[in-house]
C-alpha cells in the first residue's frame, strides 16, 4: 500500500505490501511525475501542519451550528443607501482601506495532538466520533491535482480521486464498496473534501504550508537568489451577477460604478423590508480593463516571482478587482519582506510594465526599499521628447519613434543593457541604399 506507516510510528513493520502493475508504468513514465511525486512525498516535513489541522477539525466540529439567518439588528437602511455605503467602502473609492485583502485567520483554542503521534494512514482519535479522514491524504490529493495543472478545488480532487484509482491509492485512499459503511480509509465525499479545504483556509493552514514552502526552498538553494523581481497582475472569472451604481463624486458630477448585486444573510420572506443588513452578494469582484474593448468581470491577484528563474514567490488577492494595477505593486512587495524579510537584500532591481510607469512611485520604491522600479513605458503619459536628444536627431515620440533633422524615422534595433541605450539606424531608400547617402546633413551627421 501507498504511505506505509513508518515503524517508529507504529512499532510494527509491515508484513504484506500489495505492489500493483500500474505502479511501475506511472514511476517510470515522463508523463505522469505527479505520480513520483506523490509517491515519494516527505510526509515527515507536514507532521506540525497535520497537528493543527487535527486540533483545527475538531475545533471546528464542536462550534459548528447549522445556518440560521443572523440576529434582527433593527437595520432599517433601504437597498439603495446600503448600494451607496458599501460603493464608498471598497478601496477604489475609500484611500484608506487596504488594497490588498489581509485574510484573518482562526486560532485553535488548545494543542491537544502531538505532532509525533500522527502519520499517514495514523489518525488521532476523539471520543464519540468516527476517525477522521487522513490530513496527509486528503493534502496529497490537493497536491496532486495542482501538480496536474488543474485547479485545486475540492470538485476537482473529488472528480480525480473517483475516477482515477491509481490517483486515490497514492494518496491513501481506497475506494468504497457499494454497501460498505464508513471506514477513514474510503475516498471522502465531496463535502468532506470542502470542510477540509475550508478549515485549511480560515485557520491560515493552507497560508502556513506556503510561507513554509518558500523559506525551505530558499535556504535550501532550491531557489536561487536573484537581483530581481517581477510583479504582475492576473484575474479570475467572477461567476455572480453586477449593477451599475449611480453616484455623485467630489466634484458634484455623477457617475457610474459597476458593483456586485445587493443581498441578505438572512431566509426572511421578504428581504426588502426586513431589518438585516444589506452586503454584497460577491465581495472583491470587479471590472477589469484588460483593453480598449476587453472588459471582465471577475476577481484579481497580484503575483511576485523572480524571472530568470520562472518561480513565483507569493501571490496576493486584491480587494477590490477594479484597482489599478499601478496601486498593487508597492504594497506587495512590503507585504512579501514583512513575511520573508531575509529576501529585501536579495534584490537591487523591480520589474513591472507600463501600469507602474510613474516617478512618484519609482521614488517609494527607492526610498523604502532601496530598488530601483524599472517598468515598460507608457506612451499615454509621455510627450514627445526634443531636447537632450542626440545631434541631428528632431524628437522622440511617446511610442519610441525617432526622427532626424532631414525627417527619416530612424529604425529601432534593440537596446544595450549595460548602458541602457536604445540602438537606432537609418532606414534604406527605395535605391537599397540608406537614406543617409544623399542627405543634406551627412557630412556633419557622420562627423560626430
Amino acid at each position: 500500500m501507498s504511505y506505509t506507516p513508518s515503524p517508529s510510528v507504529t512499532g510494527q513493520i509491515p508484513l504484506i505490501m500489495e505492489v500493483y502493475e500500474d505502479e511501475h508504468l506511472l514511476l517510470s513514465s515522463p508523463d505522469t511525475k505527479w505520480y513520483e511525486i506523490i509517491k515519494n512525498f516527505p510526509w515527515q516535513d507536514y507532521r506540525e501542519v497535520a497537528a493543527l489541522y487535527y486540533d483545527a477539525l475538531y475545533h471546528f466540529n464542536k462550534t459548528c451550528v447549522p445556518p440560521s439567518s443572523p440576529p434582527d439588528t433593527g437595520n432599517s437602511e433601504d437597498k439603495e443607501s446600503a448600494k451607496q455605503r458599501l460603493l464608498f467602502d471598497r478601496p477604489t473609492m475609500d484611500k484608506t482601506v487596504p488594497v490588498l485583502y489581509e485574510p484573518e485567520f482562526q486560532k485553535v483554542p488548545a494543542r491537544t495532538v502531538s505532532p509525533l503521534s500522527v502519520a499517514p494512514g495514523i489518525v488521532p482519535q476523539r471520543p464519540g466520533g468516527p476517525k477522521p479522514k487522513c490530513f496527509f491524504a486528503m493534502f496529497a490529493a490537493f497536491l496532486g491535482v495542482s501538480i496536474m495543472g488543474f485547479e485545486p478545488v475540492p470538485e476537482n480532487v473529488r472528480f480525480f480521486l473517483t475516477s482515477n484509482p491509481s490517483f486515490a491509492r497514492v494518496c491513501g485512499f481506497i475506494s468504497e464498496g457499494t454497501d460498505e459503511s464508513y471506514w477513514y480509509r474510503h475516498i471522502p465525499c465531496l463535502r468532506k473534501i470542502e470542510q477540509s479545504d475550508q478549515i485549511m483556509t480560515d485557520y491560515g493552514l493552507w497560508n502556513r504550508v506556503k510561507l513554509d514552502e518558500v523559506r525551505k526552498n530558499t535556504e535550501q538553494k532550491i531557489i536561487e537568489k536573484e537581483n530581481k523581481i517581477v510583479g504582475d497582475t492576473t484575474h479570475y472569472y467572477a461567476y455572480s451577477g453586477f449593477e451599475t451604481v449611480v453616484y455623485t463624486d467630489e466634484n458634484g458630477k455623477e457617475q457610474r460604478k459597476s458593483q456586485s448585486r445587493m443581498t441578505k444573510n438572512c431566509r426572511c420572506k421578504d428581504r426588502d423590508t426586513c431589518s438585516h443588513p444589506w452586503e454584497m452578494s460577491d465581495d472583491g469582484a470587479g471590472t477589469i480593463v484588460k483593453g480598449c474593448r476587453k472588459i471582465i468581470w471577475g476577481h484579481k491577484a497580484s503575483v511576485t516571482g523572480l524571472p530568470q528563474q520562472g518561480i513565483p514567490l507569493d501571490a496576493r488577492c486584491v480587494a477590490d478587482a477594479a484597482t489599478h494595477d499601478s496601486q498593487t505593486f508597492f504594497p506587495h512587495i512590503s507585504a512579501l519582506f514583512d513575511d520573508f524579510p531575509e529576501l529585501s537584500p536579495w534584490f537591487a532591481t523591480a520589474l513591472y510594465d507600463s501600469a507602474c510607469d510613474d516617478p512618484k512611485l519609482k521614488q517609494m520604491f527607492e526610498d523604502k526599499f532601496g530598488i530601483h522600479l524599472k517598468t515598460s513605458l507608457n506612451p499615454r503619459r509621455r510627450k514627445t521628447v526634443t531636447e537632450n536628444l542626440p545631434k541631428f536627431m528632431d524628437k522622440l515620440t511617446p511610442y519610441g519613434t525617432l526622427t532626424c533633422t532631414a525627417g527619416y524615422d530612424m529604425n529601432f534595433r534593440g537596446v544595450r543593457q549595460d548602458t541602457e541605450k536604445f540602438i537606432y539606424q537609418a532606414p534604406v531608400g527605395d535605391n537599397n541604399e540608406s537614406v543617409c547617402s544623399g542627405c543634406e546633413y551627412r557630412t556633419e551627421c557622420i562627423a560626430l
